[in-house]
């Protein structure tokens, strides 16, 4: 163990020397709109940046799903300036990741929450709770709180009254851009979730906050996933034809950032900086637990999936190996659609059109859309496990006299196992794997996880290095399952 901890430390050390050298080197200045011009630049996708340096020919523009992934491409060296909202960065975190706000852009966008086309009850209401709050000069607070000079204080966060009674208000979050929003101590924060979380206790209504994918904001809006979405929208003609706005309550900027070159240097040994880094990324504000939380459902999901699935699948296989045409055409069929689709496509099937009106949760459609993939290749492995069987066993075992019951359970069964056993374990660890897929659909599993603390520490290495270490961990622990199992059933068939 203690070897493993030094391994670990000098990897990540390794990563924290690369990531700060990399960038170094000549790069001409950008202190303006007018010098982007043959040079690389960085945005968001789902911004109104992407489509304006796309529209740009004398400049290559890279687009990114993340403000940390656009970070770490600016600290590495892969772009030379991000342009992002004037606020992405708080000056402590300029100062950590050795980046700077080279200038501000003049053009000043407004940015509001969005509705479902037509809803107007909900809008209407939301203008009347937000003028109230501009009236009261309790919004002014609020500004000076999440945009003031410094960080705001996790133990002054402001308490919200929450109701638990009647329909939730759904808010859909899709950036984790402080101080708009963020996560922190296992909470949403930030002056968009105060805004709706008063919203919701204006309305006495629950608060629901979940976390989409940015690319995906307006169509959960739309397919009725959410009654709000945020994220930073700026509030635009083209999207002013697929959704309402609320009134704007800020107006954003962008901002030019480029690598801070006096910064580079470090200050303090390696050892200092990884301690820095392991403490930010998973003590500060407790991220430790978004990791142990984001396991459980990992865990959860995986385990569920393997189990519902096997049952599908040993129905799958009992239809495929039977003398029923029909129910033969059927399973061929079943194996044939499952293999064709991606995991992904199913679940978002899934999610957005088959079960959308359904009133199952997200986590009830990632189980149910990891099961029926699973199933497939469960029934394959079960079909070609009892075929590895030589036939002549079966004839010998009945033309003594034993049931098709007894020989399959006594005879079959047990050299199945073993012969399918390394089969089936590679596709558990290949379901585990697959479980990643389910933030799209707003399910915090361990990966996504990960994603939230990049979000806030802009830190690639850390994260991914320890949610590598957990699969890792993981898959082990279900072929250790898997070998114990196969041992009882060999010990009980043996027995009898």
């Amino acid at each position: 163990m203690a070897s493993l901890y030094r391994w670990l430390c000098i990897l990540a050390a390794s990563a924290l020397a690369l990531s700060a050298c990399t960038a170094v080197g000549e790069r001409a200045a950008i202190e303006s709109e007018a010098d982007f011009a043959g040079h690389r630049l960085g945005t968001l996708t789902g911004t109104i940046y992407e489509i304006q340096l796309n529209e740009r020919t004398d400049l290559e523009a890279s687009i990114y799903g993340s403000l940390a992934d656009g970070a770490n491409a600016l600290r590495t060296g892969k772009i030379d300036a991000l342009i992002a909202d004037e606020t992405a960065f708080s000056e402590s975190e300029l100062r950590r990741l050795r980046i700077r706000k080279s200038f501000t852009l003049q053009t000043a966008y407004p940015t509001a929450f969005a509705f479902r086309k037509g809803d107007s009850t909900l809008v209407n209401a939301y203008n009347d709770f937000f003028r109230e709050l501009q009236a009261s000069g309790e919004y002014d607070r609020m500004l000076a709180y999440w945009f003031g000079p410094d960080d705001p204080d996790p133990a002054g966060y402001p308490v919200v009254e929450a109701f638990t009674e009647g329909e939730p208000l759904r808010y859909a979050n899709t950036e984790t851009q402080p101080p708009l929003a963020f996560f922190a101590r296992g909470q949403w924060r930030g002056l968009e979730i105060e805004l709706i979380q008063r919203f919701a206790a204006y309305l006495k209504r629950p608060c629901e906050i979940r976390f989409f994918e940015m690319s995906s904001r307006l169509l959960n809006l739309q397919m009725g996933k959410a009654d709000m979405v945020g994220g930073c929208i700026f509030v635009t003609d083209e999207r002013s034809m697929k959704v309402d706005f609320g009134d704007p309550y800020f107006h954003m900027r962008p901002g030019c950032f480029v690598v801070d070159d006096e910064a580079l240097l470090f200050r303090g040994g390696l050892r200092t900086q990884v301690k820095s880094a392991v403490k930010q990324n998973f003590f500060v504000e407790q991220r430790w637990k978004m990791i142990t939380d984001g396991l459980r459902t990992t865990l959860q999901l995986t385990l569920w999936s393997i189990l519902f699935g096997s049952l599908l699948g040993i129905l799958l296989c009992w239809m495929a190996m039977g003398r029923s045409k029909p129910l033969q055409a059927f399973a061929k069929g079943y194996d044939a659609f499952m293999h064709g689709i991606p995991p992904l496509v199913l679940l978002l099937v899934l999610f957005y059109v088959v079960l959308a009106g359904s009133g199952w949760d997200a986590k009830a459609i990632a189980i149910a859309a990891l099961s029926l993939n699973f199933a497939s290749a469960a029934s394959d492995v079960f079909q070609t496990s009892i075929e590895s069987v030589p036939r002549g066993q079966t004839e010998a075992s009945l033309a003594l006299g034993f049931s098709k019951l007894h020989t399959f359970l006594n005879i079959v069964l047990p050299q199945a196992v073993r012969n399918g056993l390394p089969l089936f374990q590679g596709e558990c660890i290949s379901l585990l794997k697959g479980t990643s897929i389910v933030g799209y659909i707003a399910v915090i599993d361990i990966t996504r996880a990960c994603d939230l603390i990049r979000a806030r520490t802009f830190d690639a290495f850390l994260p991914l290095l320890a949610v590598t270490v957990i699969y890792f961990i993981l898959a082990w622990l279900i072929g250790l399952l898997l070998n114990f199992f196969y041992y009882l059933c060999f010990k009980l068939t043996r027995t009898r």
